[in-house]
């Protein structure tokens, strides 16, 4: 698994906080710069080369430089803190590219990093930024049964999973317990939570990509298109198709000798 190496110390560029205004999307661009992103509230919503990713409030994610990142989704109203940086990225790096943090031991080295000041010796953002590093890596090796069944949900759902699976492959506990740990973190049961993932990701490529719509189910982990086509009317409330004719309008632009004169 790719993560960030501490051998080759990664640098601090800039740092801030962040927060988007309702219907916001993430912007299009390809970064030069490694991007730290650890979320306070709300939901962030980007893709980088095309690979969906969501994150939620206590999330950390690496976002990093060369990537195309765009937003095609909106995003709910996300409050996060955001560290620039060149770092090194590498199999079996020592900070994994995303991953949870308890905010009572990060939130005060954000806000530290915040008193400093333009004035500020660099050597000092450097400090606070390694203290921050190590405190996550620290914080990933320790992380609950819930989130590790939910880390297994998210590197794995392009494949059929069961609960047989969930158990053999990170936490050998019975189904019922698989069930009840994770339903009183998340609210879900895996199932819905890995039903409502592969749906949100299916949204995504429907309005970025133009694969059929059978190839988009298979692509996200549903064996049957009968079973995607019902799951998505469920939650969405109109076909995928329907779904990808609306939402392709919104972001199409026309031709420059179409658009109205300003």
């Amino acid at each position: 698994m790719i993560g960030l190496s501490f051998d080759k110390l990664p640098h601090y560029i800039y740092s801030n906080h962040r927060q988007f205004h309702t219907h916001e999307h993430h912007i299009d661009r390809i970064f030069n710069e490694d991007v730290l992103i650890l979320m306070r509230k709300g939901i962030l919503r980007f893709s980088e080369d095309n690979e969906p990713v969501e994150l939620h409030a206590n999330e950390y994610y690496l976002q990093r430089a060369g990537l195309h990142q765009t937003g095609i989704l909106e995003s709910e109203k996300p409050n996060y803190f955001f560290i620039h940086f060149n770092g090194t990225f590498e199999e079996n790096g020592n900070l994994p590219l995303r991953g949870t943090f308890q905010s009572k031991s990060i939130q005060p080295l954000l806000d530290e990093m915040m008193l400093l000041g333009l004035e500020s010796p660099k050597i000092e953002y450097e400090r606070l930024f390694y203290t921050l590093l190590s405190e996550l890596a620290k914080q990933q090796r320790g992380e609950t049964m819930a989130e590790k069944i939910r880390s297994y949900l998210l590197q794995n759902y392009t494949n059929p999973i069961s609960l047989q699976d969930i158990s053999d492959h990170c936490c050998f506990l019975s189904k019922n317990s698989i069930v009840n740990i994770f339903k009183k973190t998340y609210g879900k049961t895996p199932y819905r939570y890995l039903t409502d993932y592969r749906l949100d990701r299916a949204s995504e490529y429907l309005v970025s990509t133009q694969r059929s719509l059978s190839t988009i189910a298979f692509d996200v982990g549903f064996g049957d298109y009968t079973v995607f086509y019902r799951a998505f009317v469920e939650k969405y409330g109109i076909s995928p198709k329907d779904y990808r004719a609306i939402k392709q309008a919104e972001f199409f632009i026309p031709p420059e000798n179409e658009r109205p004169k300003s």
